[in-house]
């Protein structure tokens, strides 16, 4: 398997048979609706997207990216929430499965699991199980204790938000949440992207068991994520 980040809480995961990308925010339209440029180029042409299953976590603009799915092909596949189904029916796309906490759906040889996430909108994170490994991601989220039972499905690695505005946590609540939820490998995200609402990830990695600061665009194998020591960072 190999892991890229493409920004704020944007991955793409690709193995021999399968690819998913999780909040991809490809467009600037969060500097069209609200005045906040992008920070980073998109790493992606939206048009050129053929994964198995494009995850959105939440109906947020830099998670349900309208101005980019609109140059999606009509074909893909999207899981979301209740309300991002209803955004994406009304762009006329209807391979759409909801997921709410609790609830599992495959996407290729991925089995997808939506677990609590609380934001301030209907939101979920994910573990994404594949070849015997769990990888969580937060999606966006507020730091609450309900958070801690992510750690009954044993991840591996952890993908946790720490810019501690808009409705997600900051980094020492990023800190306890990833301690208890007990991964090895820890990494943040949800910075960066806009210079109004982004955070030192160094104050993350530096500090937890673990800690790793994934370079942006960068597709790393798993391997090398989890054989690196603990307390390095990339």
């Amino acid at each position: 398997m190999t892991i890229r980040w493409i920004g704020q809480s944007g991955y793409i995961l690709k193995t021999e048979s399968t690819e998913i990308i999780i909040d991809p925010y490809l467009s600037d339209a969060v500097n069209r609706i609200a005045n906040r440029p992008r920070m980073v180029k998109a790493p992606i042409e939206p048009e050129k997207i053929e994964a198995d299953a494009v995850i959105c976590t939440h109906d947020h603009i830099d998670h349900l990216d309208t101005d980019a799915i609109a140059l999606m092909n009509p074909r893909l596949r999207f899981i979301t929430t209740e309300k991002g189904k209803e955004i994406l029916n009304s762009m006329g796309r209807e391979n759409v499965t909801v997921l709410k906490p609790g609830e599992s759906t495959k996407a290729g040889n991925f089995n997808i699991t939506a677990v609590f996430a609380k934001h301030t909108t209907e939101a979920f994170g994910i573990i994404a199980g594949c070849n015997g490994k769990n990888l969580y991601f937060s999606g966006d989220t507020l730091f609450d204790e309900r958070l801690f039972e992510i750690s009954h499905f044993k991840p591996d690695i952890t993908f946790i938000c720490i810019n501690g505005k808009l409705g997600n946590m900051n980094v020492n609540e990023a800190i306890l949440t990833a301690e208890k939820i007990g991964a090895a490998v820890n990494i943040p995200n949800h910075y960066g992207m806009f210079a109004s609402n982004t955070e030192d990830p160094g104050l993350f990695s530096g500090r937890i068991r673990g800690g790793r600061t994934l370079e942006y665009n960068r597709s790393y194998k798993l391997e090398e994520i989890e054989s690196s020591h603990l307390t390095d960072s990339f």
